[in-house]
């Protein structure tokens, strides 16, 4: 385990300054952390969120600041405590400018998001030699997959030779036995204002007491396309059931709310430099 003290990520970070003003990684169920100590109480004490702060130069000498203070307080924590002790500080500072814009500009060092009021990761990369798909998932409150019953997940589809998202929406809803798609359009993407296509479907398994509601935007990242997805569980004794509940969520002000949510999120184009990083 490598201190910050003696850490030279120090200087990484403070070359990503306005990235750390978005970036964050958090321990799951966050009002369940123990209560803060003296030293952490000060800091929090002066934390301001980065939206109060008028100009950029502020944002980073506050930052900066904090990182200082961090590291004289806590010489031996890792540059992860730093920054899963900064996302408790947004957080409970609601600091909602700031974590919205976490979920519009997702990059390679996020490792939580804030969706709905809700935290979801730590991240998790899964690669597929098969399919050349990379898929970066964040469930809710850090639980497992097979526990967690909803999660947000993101498809990178590899640069090199580039994919167009009409040509992955073309491949998403082509006939599937377990894939029900409830809906599809195609609209500008809020973010990047180029055209992204929605979809709205159902995975349901015959004789399972289980099955998810997507909701899928797929759009564009630099030269390629990606899609994320919010997927939800969805539990009912028979497939009927579970189909009708899942129309009915979907339909309901919290579906609606996830909906908009997820045409809000956007990624930063590093992916393609990460990925070849990883390749």
């Amino acid at each position: 385990m490598v201190s910050l003290m003696a850490y030279h990520g120090l200087k990484w970070l403070s070359l990503r300054l306005p990235l750390l003003m978005g970036i964050c990684c958090a321990d799951a169920a966050l009002w369940a952390a123990p209560p803060l100590d003296d030293a952490a109480s000060r800091i929090s004490n002066s934390f301001r969120c980065p939206e109060e702060l008028r100009s950029q130069e502020a944002k980073e000498a506050s930052l900066h600041e904090f990182m200082e203070a961090y590291r004289r307080d806590f010489p031996d924590k890792t540059v992860g405590d730093l920054m899963r002790f900064r996302y408790r500080l947004l957080v409970s500072h609601a600091c909602t400018q700031t974590l919205a814009f976490m979920l519009e500009d997702v990059d390679p060092l996020s490792e939580m998001l804030r969706v709905a009021n809700r935290d979801f990761g730590p991240r998790t990369e899964e690669f597929d030699p098969k399919t050349k798909v990379w898929t970066v998932r964040f469930n809710k409150d850090g639980l497992p997959p097979s526990q967690s019953e909803e999660s947000l997940l993101f498809n990178f589809y590899g640069w090199n030779p580039p994919v167009s998202p009409e040509a992955i929406a073309n491949a998403f809803i082509s006939p599937r036995e377990d894939l029900h798609i409830l809906g599809k359009f195609g609209a500008p993407d809020e973010i990047t204002k180029a055209r992204a296509y929605f979809i709205v479907s159902e995975t349901l398994y015959p004789g399972e007491k289980y099955g998810y509601l997507n909701i899928s935007k797929i759009t564009s990242v630099g030269k390629s396309a990606y899609t994320v997805t919010f997927t939800r569980v969805i539990m009912g004794e028979s497939t009927k059931e579970i189909a009708e509940k899942g129309k009915a969520w979907y339909l309901s002000e919290e579906g609606k709310a996830i909906s908009d949510t997820v045409n809000r999120t956007g990624v930063d184009a590093s992916w393609e430099e990460h990925f070849a990083e990883n390749k």
